[in-house]
């Protein structure tokens, strides 16, 4: 038997530039997604996908052909199959593996289910995973490289291909930043076809960087929510989307998209007390508000 661990992610800033080679500031989390390789019938792969208790996905292969053997739902797994035998032409094909892909967070949270499917299938196959990812999903690799790291970073996909350079401190206002569900989950590969349709690329990308590296060492909290506000519309410009801030407007801080806008999680900075902010976005029927030290830290959720 064989586990290996993924990490989940969070995008805080550099959101749909650094598809155009500027830096992000990415945030792995403690929870994500584990693999765990064991013996199968000879000649098949059995790929499983759960959470808790809850059976998300369930295929059976023949190993050699990779032909599904179940209804026909499977084209994303033979699609990350056929990429990476385009490595590793040997992978798997002898013998017979169960595969299993456990999520330790709700799947429709957004925190990276596909990116750990990927990197820890890679992984196991001695692949390259950001190569894999860039035909399956699109993107910029940034989820890939949060699956293996330990501390918050700066990414860059650029001529030389991905470059990560690790923060060396901690984050300085993790007691006034929440994590807040949307309620709607993004699918990535989708999200960035449409993008790249619709962005009218109003501005030079490398714009962000200034606000990345400035929101790394800000002293204070509202120079940091002043930051986070211009960045947001840097971002809503070049896209040509409403910032998800424009909902609240009443709220004492400011309010930030990440990754993907539309989905999955949003960003809050406040002073006001914890019960004050959960209490905010709970009236505004949003019923998951994680505090950093909540989100970061917790591995089950």
């Amino acid at each position: 038997m064989e586990k290996i661990f993924s990490f989940g992610k969070i995008l805080l800033m550099g959101e749909y530039a650094v598809l155009h080679g500027a830096d992000a500031l990415c945030l792995p989390l403690k929870t994500g997604q584990e693999l765990t390789v064991t013996d199968g019938p000879e000649g098949k792969i059995q790929w499983k996908w759960k959470y808790k208790d809850q059976m998300l996905a369930s295929f059976s292969f023949d190993a050699a052909s990779l032909e599904e053997e179940s209804n026909g739902t499977a084209n994303w797994v033979v699609l990350l199959m056929n990429f990476i035998r385009e490595q590793n032409p040997d992978f798997l094909r002898q013998g017979g593996k169960s595969l299993e892909f456990v999520n330790l967070f709700p799947p429709q949270w957004g925190l990276g289910s596909s990116s750990a499917t990927i990197s820890s299938l890679c992984r196991l196959a001695g692949v390259d995973p950001f190569v894999v990812n860039r035909q399956l999903m699109g993107g910029s690799g940034a989820d890939i490289a949060c699956t293996t790291a330990q501390n918050w970073f700066l990414y860059r996909n650029g001529d030389n291909g991905p470059q990560t350079w690790e923060i060396p401190f901690n984050y300085h206002f993790s007691e006034n930043t929440w994590f807040v569900y949307s309620g709607n989950k993004m699918e990535t590969a989708s999200h960035l076809k449409s993008f790249s349709s619709e962005s009218r690329y109003a501005v030079s990308w490398m714009q962000a960087n200034d606000f990345v590296y400035r929101f790394i060492s800000v002293p204070t909290l509202p120079e940091a929510m002043q930051i986070t506000y211009e960045h947001e519309l840097l971002i809503g410009e070049a896209i040509g989307k409403e910032s998800i801030a424009n909902r609240f407007r009443d709220f004492p801080g400011k309010v930030k998209s990440l990754g993907a806008w539309g989905g999955d999680f949003f960003m809050a900075l406040s002073l006001q007390e914890p019960g004050f902010v959960r209490g905010y976005f709970y009236n505004k029927g949003y019923g998951t508000v994680l505090s950093w030290k909540e989100l970061t830290e917790t591995k089950y959720f």
